[in-house]
């Protein structure tokens, strides 16, 4: 138990919580030539005094942490999600955690470029339990260099914490996995593969329904499939949906988006996923790119010393 607090989504710096700055702060980031002037001029020294460090090269920040940090939270679960499948799902996490529900470690998962997703559903029972993650920034397991943008200090810094969205998801023990969309302009018709999670052990009958809605004031909708499907523990269902006779197509000009929205009914319950894709295809023909048959320029910036305020 802990007698500090902390506001998630959020970091140990946006919370005021780490290590006071000096000399001695030990940075990700290398520290090159010209930037080293700042540990020892004398023109300098007025911004090495503890209560005034101010760095010239990259953001001052408030606290500086490296290391495990602990959160944890209590949690109470309803008495009618004891039939369902709980997942933990953490947006964006810096960058290793380590989750406990009440006593029983449930798992680790260190990656920086997709969310942290935990099932918790055999710990998390009717009832009151505490949920603990672990987060830690250091570089462990994968190195990806001292100045990579995704934990340098000169670029999004080496921060401690959870951002973006952290919630519990109760599904259906039967419910609806990844989902990919293939569009085929020619065909005009959109692959879709859908992955089913069955956690019942037992083999079941379901049915999906896909319908491709307009993302626009109209909203038109297009036509509905439905598929009734046999389900073992996992399968991927592969269905091709028709986008009619004159489907919208996108590009950066024409910014024509859908939704995909799938249903899955079965004795478990209903699930629900909306994915949205919009109709295009992109090409290389020799040294040209084209979407839909058209000529583009894949154009971009590098600006790693871009720090907004928030």
């Amino acid at each position: 138990q802990f007698k500090e607090t902390i506001t998630l989504p959020g970091s140990m710096n946006t919370n005021g919580k780490g290590d006071e700055l000096s000399v001695k702060t030990k940075w990700t980031g290398n520290i090159w030539d010209n930037d080293s002037v700042w540990y020892k001029a004398a023109k300098m020294a007025k911004y090495r005094q503890k209560g005034n460090i101010k760095l010239p090269f990259w953001l001052t920040p408030n606290k500086k942490y490296t290391g495990a940090a602990w959160y944890q939270k209590k949690v109470t679960i309803p008495s009618d999600w004891k039939a369902k499948k709980i997942d933990l799902h953490l947006e964006r996490v810096h960058w290793e955690s380590t989750v406990w529900v009440d006593a029983k470690k449930i798992g680790m998962q260190n990656s920086l470029a997709t969310a942290h997703d935990y099932s918790l559903g055999a710990a998390l029972t009717a009832g009151e339990h505490t949920i603990t993650i672990r987060v830690d920034n250091r570089v462990k397991d994968i190195d990806v260099g001292k100045d990579a943008h995704s934990i340098s200090d000169n670029t999004q810094s080496n921060w401690n914490g959870i951002i973006g969205d952290i919630k519990l998801i109760a599904k259906p023990k039967i419910a609806i996995g990844n989902v990919k969309l293939y569009p085929n302009v020619t065909d005009k018709k959109v692959k879709v593969v859908i992955q089913i999670k069955n956690l019942t052990k037992e083999n079941q009958t379901a049915k999906l329904t896909l319908t491709a809605i307009e993302k626009s004031v109209e909203g038109f909708s297009l036509n509905t499939l439905k598929e009734e499907i046999t389900i073992s523990e996992n399968n991927e269902v592969v269905l091709h949906y028709d986008m009619g006779d004159s489907p919208k197509l996108w590009d950066e000009f024409n910014p024509n988006v859908y939704q995909m929205q799938i249903t899955l009914d079965s004795k478990s319950g209903t699930d629900r996923k909306n994915i949205d894709f919009g109709m295009r295809e992109f090409k290389a023909n020799g040294k040209v790119f084209t979407i839909n048959g058209r000529q583009t320029f894949l154009r971009g910036t590098l600006e790693s010393a871009i720090f907004p305020l928030t």
